[in-house]
């Protein structure tokens, strides 16, 4: 038997994190901290959002513990999948505080550079994500077809509005980096149609709602980071309140998609007719 409340302290804990993300975040959007450029300040304050990140990482650590505990696959795999997403995209986000202070890498054009070298970490980290709910997807009747042709124009879509964004004398390499990754987190997006689509024949958990809203959110967190922290300003961008901004909806995309496994946890509860009482 699966106790609701066991399953809500993890929903709790990253719901807390996200709180305190917030509060952090606002904090320094309302002036109480300054975050400029260089200084000891900045250091302190990505610091605080790195160990943030990390506790977020050991509640994915405890959901995966417990429901390779719990006689469900599915959940088993996807806790394992999210963790290991998870910790792609910290590495991630260790890039994104640009401690070295790394500027105009590529070209003359993008000041905030060290942006496209956390692609590096990101791009893994969701593609397995992405990869993980196709196969879901189709393995639980979605067509392979409509698969296929849906991504194929949300590529367009991304492209079309990444070209929109692009400043035209930006470093070619530089541009593909960033635009196979605007085409990734569209698709990204989009896997959350496929991942409530595979369950259209069932009662749906909120916590697969919340999960799907997360797909969405890091897709919307990462087109802020393109719009307005890449090439906002002709390629100064608008630092460091894009930042702040970009970090409450990307932490928050982060701590939805962790409900997934356990979404997928209570849906084999429920075929199994196992008490369940709560989303």
């Amino acid at each position: 038997m699966i106790s609701a409340p066991t399953l809500n302290r993890f929903s709790k804990i990253a719901f807390l994190l996200w709180l305190f993300a917030l509060g952090q975040s606002l904090m320094a959007m309302l002036g109480i901290f300054t975050i400029n450029q260089s200084g000891t300040e900045r250091v302190i304050f990505g610091m605080i959002e790195l160990l943030t990140m990390l506790l977020l990482i050991l509640n994915a650590v405890a959901i995966r513990n417990f429901i390779a505990k719990q006689n469900s696959t599915s959940a088993h795999f996807f806790s394992k999948v999210c963790l290991y997403s998870l910790l792609f995209c910290a590495a991630g986000d260790i890039v994104n505080r640009n401690f070295p202070q790394l500027f105009y890498q590529y070209d003359e054009v993008i000041q905030h550079s060290y942006l496209a070298d956390s692609v590096l970490f990101f791009f893994p980290g969701y593609l397995m994500l992405v990869i993980a709910i196709a196969y879901l997807a189709i393995k639980n009747g979605f067509s392979k077809k409509l698969l296929m042709i849906s991504s194929l124009l949300v590529m367009i879509i991304a492209l079309a509005t990444y070209q929109d964004m692009h400043l035209p004398t930006t470093n070619i390499f530089f541009t593909l980096i960033t635009a196979s990754y605007s085409v990734l987190v569209s698709i990204l997006a989009l896997s959350a149609i496929w991942l409530i689509s595979a369950f259209r024949q069932r009662k749906i958990p909120t916590r697969l709602w919340w999960a799907a809203a997360g797909l969405v959110l890091a897709m919307i967190a990462d087109a802020l980071i393109g719009k307005f922290w890449i090439f906002g300003a002709n390629g100064q961008g608008y630092f460091p309140l894009i930042s702040h901004l970009n970090w409450i909806i990307y932490f928050g995309s982060q701590a939805l998609i962790q409900q997934l496994p356990i979404a997928l946890l209570q849906i084999k509860a429920e075929l199994s007719l196992e008490p369940m009482t709560s989303n």
